[in-house]
């Protein structure tokens, strides 16, 4: 894991500059509340407070680009002992301009394990096209997280 203080920019933006992705730090937190209310995304309960823990482990990361938070993923152990990408998102005004690609790579990259899972919904095709195109490959299936829309589970090996 690189130090709380290193900054890279990733690749190009598809139409624009790079972003800027950093380790992301519990201090983000509203950061990421004001990514998931933009994209319209209604989280349980009980993830702020999962989401500031998880931002705790150091496993985290945050893109910008001008000078707003475009995006993040967070990435925890709690996979069976595995890195898992917990939650991505990016904020909307940033999709299909190769913010999510940045980060899964950055995830895939900064691990310390031989293989780094995530998972997605039967239903979030765009996730699963990202999945796909960042290399990551189907690993398996739990029914009966949500009623009627499968748990999809991918790996990506070193």
């Amino acid at each position: 894991m690189r130090p709380s203080g290193f900054y890279q920019r990733a690749g190009r933006l598809q139409g624009g500059m790079a972003p800027t992705l950093r380790p992301a730090a519990p201090a983000d937190a509203p950061l990421i509340v004001a990514v998931d209310a933009a994209a319209g995304l209604s989280r349980a309960p009980h993830v702020p407070a999962l989401v500031a823990e998880l931002l705790g482990l150091g496993m985290s990361w945050i893109a910008e680009a001008d000078g707003a938070v475009a995006g993040y993923a967070i990435v925890s152990r709690r996979f069976f002992s595995r890195p898992f990408v917990e939650l991505l998102a990016v904020h909307p005004a940033w999709r299909r301009r190769g913010v999510g690609v940045a980060l899964m790579a950055r995830c895939a990259a900064t691990h310390d394990s031989d293989r780094l899972f995530t998972s997605t919904n039967r239903s979030n095709a765009a996730m699963q096209a990202l999945l796909t195109q960042t290399g990551f490959e189907p690993s398996g299936v739990i029914e009966n997280l949500d009623p009627g829309d499968p748990e999809l589970v991918y790996v990506k090996f070193r």
